[in-house]
């Protein structure tokens, strides 16, 4: 006996084979789903045309430091040990100016002991001389061989102090914090005064040092920020000073940054955007509204029925994370911040959170 199927009906079948139709087409007509993205305003700023320059990060202690006093070297501070300003960073030998200091004191003690001795004798003689006992020429000489004596103590006095101050600069000490650079003398080695013993630099006063041309320095004001560029990202610093002297060979004057000692490692190259001319009121967008693609640079601004409008950025201005452009965006406009990479121009847009980023 053959098996017997129920056959399906051929309304069911007409309505499977047409509903995917149906859905394709509801596709086609909706389109793709509004692209995620997130704006800000574009905002009217002061704005200034900027050129970069190559600076440098310096301490502003950087020293060679050296001996003071003669010797071998007994001990030196290792590469890169950090130190607080009085710390010992190199120890002299020092019996040769103990035997020093002990003769300066024991002469000292014998001068003072013979000034007793001639005071005694002045007395004396001052006392004879009232009787009429002794002479008044022998009475002057005594008086002028103790205030000779004097002067010979207050001589004694002074080599005391110094060898006392040679015995302590045995002990070479960080004039100011910082860390030991480099040794340039070694243990054993005889030191005479002034020699380099080692370098000491200071490691949290720093600044930034950049070599401007003469042609922009009316446009440099004490105070203002600037952008500074490094490796690690962009940062707005504060010009400290401009040195108001320029070279007569390379036509440059020197400019100052502060620069945080936390954020810096001295001898960092930077590059910096100064000012070249007066700053002018014009619309700016932050710089992550720039997109760069197949050699061209564009924004994205949202018009009001919520479609992206793509348009050709000129830059005419770069101050720190703000860029002017010269048209087609106006102060006021929403234009796109992130998600502009995937964006086709005129495509459907929904703002992230439904919220429009202020510009900080």
């Amino acid at each position: 006996m053959f098996g017997y199927r129920k056959r399906m009906p051929l309304k069911v079948l007409f309505v499977c084979a047409i509903a995917p139709i149906v859905a394709f087409s509801v596709l086609a007509q909706d389109g793709p789903p509004p692209a995620q993205v997130r704006v800000t305003v574009a905002e009217e700023r002061l704005m200034a045309p900027q050129m970069d320059v190559s600076g440098t990060v310096i301490s502003l202690n950087d020293s060679q430091i050296s001996a003071e006093v003669e010797g071998p070297l007994l001990w030196v501070a290792e590469v890169g040990a950090k130190v607080d300003a009085g710390d010992v960073i190199a120890r002299i030998d020092e019996r040769l100016l103990r035997v020093a200091h002990n003769q300066a004191t024991a002469r000292l003690k014998r001068l003072q002991a013979d000034m007793v001795f001639r005071k005694q004798d002045v007395a004396r003689f001052e006392e004879l001389a009232a009787k009429d006992n002794a002479s008044r020429a022998r009475l002057e000489e005594v008086i002028a061989r103790r205030d000779m004596l004097e002067h010979d103590i207050t001589d004694a006095e002074a080599v005391v102090e110094r060898a006392k101050g040679d015995l302590e600069r045995a002990s070479i000490k960080a004039p100011f914090p910082g860390h030991v650079a480099s040794r340039i003398a070694s243990k054993g080695e005889y030191l005479t005064i002034g020699k380099e013993v080692l370098r000491l630099v200071d490691t949290q006063n720093m600044e930034i040092v950049i070599p401007a041309p003469l042609a922009i320095a009316s446009y440099l004001k004490t105070g203002s920020e600037v952008t500074v560029h490094e490796a690690a990202g962009t940062h707005m610093l504060p010009i400290r000073t401009v040195v108001p002297v320029g070279d007569s060979i390379s036509r440059m004057v020197e400019v100052r940054l502060s620069a945080p000692a936390e954020d810096w490692v001295v001898g960092t190259p930077v590059k910096v955007s100064l000012p070249k001319s007066d700053a002018v009121r014009a619309v700016a967008v932050p710089r992550d509204a720039l997109i760069l693609k197949g050699g061209s640079v564009f924004v994205y601004k949202v018009n009001s029925d919520m479609t992206a409008q793509q348009i050709k950025a000129e830059v005419s201005a770069t101050v720190g994370l703000w860029v002017s452009l010269k048209n087609g965006v106006e102060a006021g406009d929403q234009v796109v911040i992130r998600g502009a990479e995937r964006l086709q121009p005129g495509q459907a847009v929904s703002i992230d959170n439904s919220q429009v980023l202020a510009a900080q």
